[in-house]
Order: C-alpha cells, then structure tokens, then sequence
C-alpha cells in the first residue's frame, strides 16, 4: 500500500519487486475501444508520453465522460472517468504511488475497460469515477521506487489533512528511498486537486489502491464503523488478508483517514505484489463495492 516496507521476500531482492511491464502506465489499446489523443511535453520521455495522454473512452453507444480534476506540479492532467449517472457517487483511486505502484494503474484501466464493455454493472442510482493515476510525475519519473513521490519529492498519501506529521519514523514502513510529507497538510495540488473533487462529487465510499501484499485497510484511526464494513464485505469476496499484516508501521496524512474523518466508508486495498493486476479477484470487488451498502 502506502507506507510500507515490502512484507514477502522477493527473488532477486527490491528491485525484481518492481519488475513491471513497460505499457504499465497506459491506458488499453485500441482493441480496449478506447480511442485517445497523445499529448507529447516538450523534452517528454515515453512514460511521460504515457501518463499525459488524454484518454477518451467510448462503448458503441456512448461517450464516457472525463474530468480533468487537477493538474500536477510539473502541469499534467489529473484526469477521472466516470461511468453512470446516480446521485450515490463511488470513487476509485489509483496511482497515488506513481511508477512505484504502477500496476494499480494497470488494474484501474482494466476496470474502466470492462465498464466500457458492459456499462449495466453500474446499478442504477449510483455513478462510479475512476482516477487512474494521481502521480502522473512521479509515474513519468521512473518505474519503481524512485518513482514514488510527486516532483517535490513528496509521499503523497502522508500529505492528507488526518494525523499529517512533517516527519514519521521509518521503522516497520516503506524505506527504499527518500520522501517527505509535504510542508503542510494538502500542500500539493494533487492532494488538494482530489480533495476538491471528492468534496464536490459527494463521494460515499472510495477505495484507493495501492501494492504490495499486505491485505485491506479501514480507514479511520482507530477504523471507522463503515469503513469496517466495507473492509469486511470486500475481505469476503477476496484472498486479501484481512485483518491486515501489522508492519509496525505509523500511518501519518493518509487518504483514507481524511475520508474516514469526512463521513466517507473508506479502504486500502493492497494487490499482492508490484507486477500483476489481480484483475479476476478485483472485477469480484468492483461488483460488491457498488453494491455494498444497499
């Protein structure tokens, strides 16, 4: 997820951990029916041709709409989609982590794609946005772990305005490199860019997902009762374990603790490793999180 430190030992050690592909970053293919059109930034290199581009997904009978919520720290698009039209909203986050967790990407435009392709698993009454990639900089930056951090070298799920400390101790957390907080909470416009959203969309439940290993998280310190709930119902569906593995980790300005604080049911869901998608086991999520709670 977040903050943590790999939990499982990787042959060949941190760096076979983030062994991923090199299309990780980019939206499905033409096949995928998504149509879209290539913004290249000056000097761009082919992930950040990657993470700038706009993506217009399309089913054969409608237009998926695209916000774009907020811009980057170095000025690239924020962009969610969003996919039926209720007044119950969901929200679905990946990429907080840049290259770093880049296979979250992955999952949440497979998750768009199947939407695309069978738009009735929204129920009626509810509308879900997908954010595929918060950091785009840091995803444009590097695959792996110095791909963590937006452009100020800022970790930002320690960046939310919940339990946010300038500094935290290392121990039992995410150490492959260096991060910061932030120098106040939601000092990044990517932090303040999805808060903004989720406040105007008003977001009921959110989950944000992150890599690797180490189960499905509550939001809210000590967890929040619907947080619990929704924790529960997505640890029934899934080989994610719950409750999660204890790291030792002190959790500081997460997101997931600011929505918990907020009245919204939040979670962390962790995929199993940094390479793979677990796709089958998160199309099960997706179907009881939009329906959860009814």
């Amino acid at each position: 997820m977040l903050l943590l430190l790999m939990a499982i030992v990787v042959p060949g050690g941190p760096a076979a951990a983030y062994d991923i592909a090199d299309d990780a970053l980019s939206p499905p293919g033409p096949d995928s029916h998504l149509d879209r059109t290539r913004v290249v930034l000056p000097g761009a290199s082919v992930l950040e041709e990657l993470a700038s581009e706009q993506h217009d997904l399309r089913d054969s009978a409608q237009r998926t709409p695209i916000l774009t919520i907020g811009i980057s720290v170095e000025g690239r698009p924020i962009e969610v989609l969003r996919f039926g039209n209720g007044p119950r909203a969901r929200l679905i986050i990946a990429g907080i982590h840049g290259g770093s967790e880049a296979n979250t990407t992955t999952l949440a435009w497979e998750l768009a794609t199947y939407l695309t392709e069978q738009p009735q698993a929204v129920p009626d009454g509810k509308t879900l946005f997908i954010l595929p990639l918060l950091n785009p900089d840091g995803a444009a930056r590097a695959k792996g772990p110095q791909g963590r951090t937006n452009a100020h070298g800022v970790d930002l799920n320690r960046n939310w305005p919940a339990l946010w400390q300038p500094a935290w101790s290392r121990d039992g957390c995410w150490n492959l490199g260096p991060s910061t907080a932030g120098t106040r909470p939601a000092s990044e416009p990517e932090t303040m860019g999805l808060i903004q959203f989720i406040s105007a969309a008003h977001i009921e439940a959110l989950i944000s997902y992150h890599s690797a290993a180490l189960g499905i998280f509550p939001g809210g310190q000590p967890a929040e009762e619907h947080s619990l709930d929704l924790a529960a119902a997505l640890a029934a569906i899934s080989d994610y374990p719950y409750p999660p593995v204890d790291t030792g980790c002190a959790y500081t300005g997460q997101l997931i603790d600011w929505a918990a604080n907020n009245g919204i049911a939040a979670v962390d869901i962790e995929l199993h490793n940094h390479r793979d998608s677990d796709r089958e086991v998160n199309l099960a999520i997706l179907s009881t999180f939009l329906t959860w709670g009814d």
